[in-house]
């Protein structure tokens, strides 16, 4: 009995001490392990990921200040307002990223900021599976006023806000395409990359779709940071 109340004092202790260490700032812990506190690109994407993602959707100021502290260069783009259910906020363009995309994204800021942590995550798999880097994206699109799978009635994509990308094909550095449509699925050094790809994909966005999904999405990955969280 003595000795439980001993180890629970010992604990109380040691967990009020942590916390005046954090609180006076003699301990520093790296942000990707914290769940709040500002955003930090140029870091490892940690455990919070996702959670930082979304808190930066909820805030353009914050996500605007967050990509201005990393490497990636983008200009902010005016708010539009299309019809009752299409138009975006907090939307920037990607000058100059790790990766070059083509064509550049133009998709929200928080879409932004993830795409920016993908990146990285996309040359890690690389050097392990391709023994290269990844020098080009191709990507379909962000913005299109329309539903999900272009249906003629239903809820609106994330698309018709520039919440989401389509990712058809990656260039690396020793000349190699690869595609989801011809690559995705086959037991090849291509096929692992681009499952590596989608399933880090995954641990940032909300939404991740690829061809395991549906017909529609078997020429690409949609990434979204919509409202709830789906991976196929």
């Amino acid at each position: 009995m003595r000795l439980n109340r001993g180890l629970t004092i010992v604990s109380l202790l040691a967990l009020i001490v942590s916390a005046l260490a954090l609180y006076e700032g003699w301990l520093r812990i790296p942000s990707r392990l914290l769940p709040f506190g500002p955003v930090a690109l140029d870091e490892e994407p940690g455990w919070f990921a996702n959670l930082k993602l979304n808190s930066l959707a909820a805030d353009g100021a914050a996500c605007r200040a967050a990509l201005g502290r990393s490497a990636l260069k983008f200009s902010a783009m005016a708010d539009r307002k299309i019809g009752a259910e299409c138009g975006f906020t907090d939307v920037v363009r990607a000058d100059s990223t790790p990766i070059a995309f083509s064509p550049r994204p133009v998709a929200t800021c928080s879409m932004t900021a993830g795409l920016y942590w993908w990146q990285r995550r996309l040359n890690e798999i690389a050097a392990v599976e391709l023994k290269s880097s990844i020098v080009k994206i191709d990507q379909l699109g962000t913005y299109a006023c329309r539903n999900i799978n272009s249906a003629a009635e239903g809820r609106r994509s994330q698309h018709a806000t520039a919440n989401a990308i389509d990712i058809a094909a990656f260039h690396t550095a020793d000349g190699r395409v690869i595609s989801v449509l011809k690559d995705y699925g086959k037991e090849t050094p291509e096929g692992r990359f681009l499952d590596g790809a989608h399933d880090s994909a995954c641990g940032l966005f909300n939404i991740v779709l690829g061809p395991k999904y549906n017909r529609l999405h078997a020429n690409h990955f949609h990434l979204d940071l919509g409202g709830f969280r789906f991976c196929r």
